[in-house]
């Protein structure tokens, strides 16, 4: 057995789900760690008597802010080159100016440089981005493909992901996104049965996603192709998950809530009576405020009807090529400035919000007795400073510091 008792919190934020302030604050409180998981909550004297060992270690966190590591529950972290001259350009540019500056640009200048990098490239580029989140206080990751569109590179980027769950600290979980455009050449009708026929049952047969996502607006996929693309997924053994109703009032959250989807994210244009089919069917809404902020959206998120009527939100960076952003705490920022979220509530949505989107909050997303030790320590004298120090990164440790994750078992998705 090996045992780790941080001492005397300062604060220390359990986040549980009961917690009538949504973050569980305590203070001057400690906490006990047996092995890779949380043995016990309380005073430092009652938790030292717990430890058998007289070897153990201790941690004083009696200036520190000890809070669960953040889940960032939708990324497309694994991709080829950045977009930074078409990003920048857009400070001052149209669209079509643009493209008549840039070769590529969109979605299709990533699907063209993720074809064509290296596994080499794709998986050092992934884990210096993974490390970075890391030490900003990320400790589990959804990462999507959806930048190959073909087969090959589809099942390709599923396997690597696969592979950087075994070389990152972190807790990784895979998503399938072909949905996320389509094949032009081959038309989006033949693309589906392509994606449903072809390319799922090799994901089934060989275990590599536990999320089925689809790009639901203008453009790309409607209500109709967005049911039948996820309820084969389901068949696959992958949950649904939606990006919808971003640019238009497609009728993705409905597909969602009938499908009982793990998640749907953007939600721009959601209407308050799919607000009640989301509630209804448990579907977790993420907030993506790094989106709305890098393309200046004309109608930003509001998460105030659906967090009023007692939907589970969440927040995440979106992270890709269009939208680069690893850190959690700018999403947060941004939640509250631009999307006017207290700081408890965006704490909530990074972590325990975060994991219900992912269907692992039975071990994941709080600081509860049984659950993993996945902990953020902050060198910090007050938790709101999360929201209120703009680019200043007041981690100290995060849970591979805190115990040896080589022996955590893989994350469990709770299926309903």
């Amino acid at each position: 057995m090996t045992y780790i008792l941080l001492k005397n919190c300062r604060e220390l934020l359990t986040v549980e789900e009961n917690a009538k302030d949504l973050i569980g604050l305590k203070k001057n409180t400690s906490l006990l760690i047996e092995n890779e998981r949380i043995k016990k909550i309380g005073t430092y004297k009652e938790l030292k008597k717990e430890i058998p060992l007289k070897n153990f270690q201790e941690i004083d966190c009696s200036d520190k802010v000890v809070m669960p590591g953040y889940v960032d529950c939708h990324t497309h972290l694994i991709f080829g080159e950045s977009r930074v001259d078409e990003y920048v350009a857009s400070f001052t540019m149209t669209k079509n100016e643009i493209k008549n500056k840039i070769a590529r640009t969109g979605i299709e200048a990533s699907i063209f440089s993720t074809r064509n990098a290296t596994d080499e490239e794709l998986i050092n580029s992934s884990l210096l981005k993974l490390n970075r989140m890391l030490k900003h206080g990320t400790t589990t990751v959804e990462i999507k493909s959806g930048y190959g569109i073909d087969k090959e590179t589809e099942i390709r980027l599923l396997k690597l992901i696969n592979i950087l769950k075994e070389k990152t600290f972190q807790t990784i979980l895979s998503t399938y996104l072909g949905a996320h455009y389509f094949d032009i050449k081959m038309g989006k009708e033949k693309y589906i049965d392509f994606m449903i026929n072809e390319v799922m049952p090799i994901i089934k047969k060989e275990n590599l996603a536990q999320f089925c996502d689809i790009w639901c607006d203008e453009g790309y996929y409607d209500a109709k192709d967005c049911y039948k693309i996820l309820k084969a997924g389901l068949e696959n053994n992958m949950l649904p998950t939606l990006h919808t109703e971003c640019y238009s009032a497609i009728g993705g959250a409905k597909v969602a809530a009938e499908l009982k989807a793990a998640n749907v994210g953007h939600l721009n244009y959601v209407s308050l009576e799919d607000i009640k089919l989301l509630k209804e069917a448990n579907v977790v809404g993420v907030l993506i405020p790094t989106t709305d902020f890098s393309v200046n959206h004309k109608k930003p998120f509001d998460p105030k009807p659906m967090l009023d009527k007692g939907m589970t939100m969440a927040i995440a960076t979106n992270l890709n090529p269009g939208n680069w952003v690893e850190d959690m705490n700018i999403s947060m920022i941004l939640a509250c400035r631009n999307h006017k979220m207290t700081e408890n509530e965006a704490i909530r949505a990074t972590t325990l919000g975060g994991a219900k989107a992912l269907k692992i909050e039975k071990d994941y997303g709080s600081l509860e007795v049984g659950k993993f030790a996945d902990i953020q320590i902050r060198n910090s004298d007050n938790y709101k400073n999360v929201v209120y120090k703009f680019g200043v990164n007041e981690v100290e440790h995060v849970n591979r510091i805190v115990y040896d994750i080589t022996s955590k078992p893989p994350a469990t998705v709770e299926w309903e």
